[in-house]
């Protein structure tokens, strides 16, 4: 729905503006901190929460429009695959940046639980899946039940890595994560009230 009749930001307008902000942010870090371990982390604590917030709009705005039908629902509605879009690329470039951290300066992959692994390869796996079929070439692929299947089921599958993630942060006192679990639980509750309903 981008015509001239539309006002603010819509469709490949909203994705250019939360990726090529964040690829801004990202260069700044990099500028202030140089190529260093810190710089990297940097980059790799702020893919992560602007991602949530993305996943948060992508993944809760059916429910929020059923629930309060407005014009600003309407909007986030209408724009969700394109938060769902600019949170995969930005979910992909912070994977980028935890190989450079891996390779460069620093083997977290080595020091991570194998479950914990495991659950995170299989997010990457949904995500990658889920922004193929957000492209029509790829979604008549497959047909409309098994799509709906697998954005359900994978988005489901990465809010429980956030939760994980999250939630251990809130537990090591990271209290900044805590206004994201927040978020979490707040999409998770809304869609469960409207499937109540």
């Amino acid at each position: 729905m981008n015509n001239a009749s539309s006002s603010g930001i819509w469709e490949w307008q909203l994705v250019r503006l939360i990726v090529f902000g964040a690829i801004a942010l990202f260069i700044l870090f990099i500028a202030i901190e140089g190529f260093t371990e810190e710089g990297i982390r940097l980059v790799i604590r702020w893919t992560a929460r602007i991602d949530v917030v993305c996943f948060c709009i992508a993944f809760g705005a059916s429910a929020f429009h059923r629930m309060r039908k407005n014009s600003f629902s309407f909007w986030v509605y209408m724009n969700r695959k394109y938060f769902g879009i600019s949170f995969a690329i930005l979910h992909l470039i912070h994977l980028l940046a935890l190989g450079v951290l891996q390779y460069v300066f620093h083997p977290v992959f080595e020091q991570a639980a194998g479950i914990s692994l495991l659950a995170g390869g299989i997010a990457y796996l949904f995500i990658i899946l889920m922004l193929l079929t957000s492209f029509e070439y790829f979604s008549k692929m497959i047909s409309r039940k098994n799509w709906k299947l697998l954005h359900t089921f994978g988005g489901y599958w990465i809010l429980m890595i956030f939760f994980s993630s999250y939630g251990k942060g809130v537990m090591r006192g990271e209290y900044w994560d805590l206004i994201f679990l927040t978020m979490l639980v707040m999409v998770l509750g809304i869609r469960m009230l409207v499937a109540r309903k």
